[in-house]
């Protein structure tokens, strides 16, 4: 299952935040189908990694991810995946896990893929 970050329940683009997100669509990367969860972790990158690796996700994708969060996921095992600064759909993100065209992040990579993005929460849950 793969966690992607959205700024609204019905939204089926990619957020541009990750700790921030409001809520995360888990993709079933066998079936393509998804639902969508309240990020209990919203306003910290660190609980949003613990959020997303407690809802059973074994990867996730960011537009921005900041080196904390991505140290966090990868030391917990979850794969990162960079959107590369677009704004992918749920079915973009889908049909590229299937091609394997996704953009694995790494040790080696994830200098020149990683950045913090805003630093300043614009979604309506409580900053922690």
């Amino acid at each position: 299952m793969i966690a992607i970050p959205l700024n609204k329940d019905d939204d089926t683009t990619i957020s541009d935040l990750y700790g921030n997100a409001p809520y995360f669509a888990l993709l079933d990367s066998k079936t393509g189908s998804f639902t969508v969860e309240e990020n209990s972790g919203c306003g910290n990158g660190l609980d949003t990694a613990k959020f997303v690796k407690d809802v059973g996700a074994t990867s996730t994708i960011f537009y921005h991810m900041g080196e904390g969060v991505f140290k966090n996921l990868y030391e917990n095992g979850v794969k990162v995946f960079s959107a590369t600064k677009m704004y992918l759909t749920i079915e973009d993100i889908y049909r590229s896990i299937l091609d394997n065209t996704c953009k694995v992040v790494t040790k080696d990579n994830c200098e020149s893929l990683l950045d913090s993005g805003t630093t300043s929460c614009s979604c309506e849950c409580e900053n922690k």
